[in-house]
C-alpha cells in the first residue's frame, strides 16, 4: 500500500533439511518483510500498533496583517527577537525552532496635498496649458505645464537709414518718407530656412531638421534642479552643481535651451515610492539652430504631428514630403528676426549722412575745376 514502507527483510529457503530429512521443496528467492504503515490497510491485520505525536508549526502574523494589507505601507526589515532556547516543550512535546518571535518594521506614506506651482500661478501672463500624470494609480503626482511670456528684452537704440532716403543738393538735404516693407524679413527667413535645410539634410534617411534627444532630472519638491531652461539666465558655478549631483550633459542642455536651441517634449517620472514621484526627468529635442527649432515646433502643428511620449521620443526630422507640405508664411519667426537684421546692419545714420554730403561736395569741387 502507498502508506507502507519495508523496514526489515528476512530471506528464507524451504529446501533446507529439517531434522535431517528433506520434506520436499520449491526453489526460488523467498523472504519475509516487516512493513510499517502510517494508516490501516484494508484486509490486513497489524502485528503491532504504535502511536506518535506530530507537531505542525505555523507563524502567527495576525498582529502585522493590517499593516501588510495597507498599500501605502512597505516592509523594511524583519528581525528575530526570541531565539533562545531553540528547543522548547509544547504540550509535553519537544519542539525545535531557530526563531520563536519576530519584529517587522514598515514605512507608511501619509499623503498630504502640496504644490510648488504658486510662482507660475502668480506670474502675469502665465496660462495653464495641461496637466500630466507622473506617478500613481490613481494619480498622486501631477505636473502642470504653463505657457509664460519671455521677460522683455532691452530695446535696441540703433537707428538705420537706407540708400536713397536722403537727397542733398547744394548742402540742402531732404529726407524721403517711405513706408516700411514688412515682407523683407519674411523673405530673409525663408532663404535662411532653405539654406538651413540644405545643411541639415540627412541623405541616409532622407529627412530634414533632425534633432538630438537630451534630458535632465530634478527632484520633485526638492531644492536641486538641474533643469532651468529658456527664460532663465545661465547658471553660474557649474562645477558646484556638478558636485551636488547634476551632470555636465545636463548643464550643457541648460545652456542650449537658454539659447533657444531646444524644444520641450515632456516629463516622465524616473523614480517613485508608493505611487509618489520622487525624481522627474524632462526631455528636450535640441537642434543646430534656433530656426530649425522653430520649424520643428510650428511645423509639427501644421502637420498635426505632436511630439511622442517623453520616454520614447527620438527627435526625428521631417521627411521630404512633410517639409514640402509646410507653409512658411503661416509661421511666426519674430524670435529670429533680430539675428538676421543684426547680420545685415547698416552704418550709423549720422556717419552715412556725412559721407553722402562729402561725396556731393567733392563732386561739385571737381566740376568747378
Amino acid at each position: 500500500a502507498p502508506q507502507c514502507t519495508v523496514t526489515q527483510s528476512y530471506p528464507i529457503n524451504l529446501c533446507d533439511p529439517y531434522f535431517g530429512i528433506y520434506w520436499g521443496c520449491n526453489s526460488g528467492d523467498l523472504r519475509v518483510d516487516l512493513v510499517s504503515c502510517t494508516a490501516p490497510v484494508d484486509g490486513a491485520t497489524p502485528y503491532t500498533v504504535t502511536g506518535e505525536n506530530v507537531v505542525t508549526t505555523t507563524r502567527d502574523e495576525s498582529q502585522c496583517a493590517g499593516i501588510a494589507a495597507d498599500s501605502s505601507c512597505q516592509q523594511d526589515t524583519e528581525t528575530c527577537t526570541d531565539s533562545d532556547p531553540v528547543t522548547r516543550i509544547v504540550d509535553g512535546i519537544a519542539v525545535t525552532q531557530p526563531c520563536w518571535a519576530w519584529s517587522r518594521s514598515y514605512s507608511c506614506a501619509q499623503f498630504t496635498e502640496a504644490q510648488d506651482c504658486q510662482t507660475l500661478v502668480d506670474t502675469p501672463g502665465c496660462k495653464l496649458v495641461r496637466e500630466d500624470c507622473l506617478a500613481g494609480e490613481p494619480c498622486r503626482t501631477w505636473e502642470r505645464v504653463y505657457d509664460c511670456p519671455v521677460p522683455d528684452q532691452p530695446a535696441n537704440s540703433n537707428q538705420f537709414i537706407c540708400d536713397g532716403d536722403v537727397y542733398c543738393i547744394d548742402g540742402s538735404c531732404e529726407t524721403i518718407q517711405r513706408e516700411a516693407n514688412d515682407e523683407f524679413k519674411d523673405a530673409v527667413v525663408a532663404l535662411n530656412a532653405m539654406n538651413q535645410a540644405r545643411r541639415e539634410f540627412d541623405p541616409d534617411n532622407l529627412t530634414l531638421f533632425k534633432g538630438t534627444r537630451e534630458s535632465c532630472s530634478s527632484k520633485v519638491f526638492g531644492i536641486l534642479n538641474c533643469c532651468k531652461g529658456k527664460g532663465f539666465p545661465l547658471i553660474p558655478g557649474i562645477q558646484l552643481l556638478v558636485a551636488l549631483g547634476c551632470s555636465r550633459e545636463e548643464m550643457l542642455l541648460h545652456q542650449k535651451d537658454a539659447q533657444g536651441l531646444c524644444a520641450y517634449v515632456g516629463t516622465y517620472c524616473s523614480s517613485s515610492f508608493l505611487g509618489v514621484c520622487l525624481t522627474k526627468r524632462k526631455v528636450y529635442c535640441c537642434f543646430e539652430s534656433k530656426l530649425s527649432r522653430i520649424l520643428q515646433e510650428q511645423g509639427r502643428q501644421q502637420l498635426n504631428k505632436p511630439w511622442g511620449k517623453p520616454k520614447t521620443e527620438q527627435c526625428s526630422g521631417f521627411t521630404i514630403d512633410e517639409f514640402a507640405r509646410l507653409d512658411l508664411s503661416r509661421m511666426d519667426f519674430s524670435e529670429v528676426y533680430a539675428e538676421f537684421t543684426d547680420a545685415a546692419r547698416l552704418p550709423d545714420e549720422l556717419q552715412a549722412t556725412q559721407e553722402i554730403q562729402q561725396k556731393i561736395e567733392d563732386y561739385y569741387a571737381r566740376a568747378r575745376q
